[in-house]
């Protein structure tokens, strides 16, 4: 198994080319023998968090671009997502109210998709600067393989 550090990045405009990026992903796991539970897992986290850059970071003047860079390095699979898009502090969302009926919860609905990501990453983290919105996501990579 080779042990450098492999990367890949890819400016995502459009939803459909996010395919694109798993496909990368796919090989990347692939080259490394990478259990298909972690790349699994790294591409949930990814699929959410772009869906809500396509959803809700921009307004339908703007042209949406995702700049994703996912490396393997270390023993960790970690991903890097950057967009233009309005902020989203992702630590100001509430954990959801999963053992609380829908009709009997407090707290406003949504958030399961950040609640999602949190549970699957060993690190998640939101930071943004100079107008630009930058996710960070780790998953460890386990010794296990195919």
């Amino acid at each position: 198994m080779n042990s450098g550090r492999i990367c890949y990045r890819m400016v995502i405009r459009t939803r459909d080319e996010f395919i694109k990026l798993v496909s990368a992903i796919d090989n990347m796991a692939e080259e490394r023998s990478i259990a298909p539970s972690v790349v699994f897992k790294i591409t949930l986290a990814l699929d959410e968090l772009i869906s809500n850059i396509f959803n809700y970071a921009f307004n339908e003047t703007q042209t949406p671009e995702v700049d994703v860079v996912v490396c393997i390095d270390r023993g960790v699979f970690y991903a890097k997502i950057i967009d233009e898009g309005m902020p989203f502090d992702i630590s100001k969302i509430q954990e959801p109210e999963l053992n609380t009926p829908i009709e009997d919860r407090q707290k406003p609905i949504g958030g399961m998709g950040v609640h999602l990501v949190r549970k699957l990453m060993d690190s998640f983290t939101y930071y943004r600067s100079a107008g630009k919105n930058y996710a960070l996501i780790c998953a460890r990579i386990n010794s296990e393989t195919h």
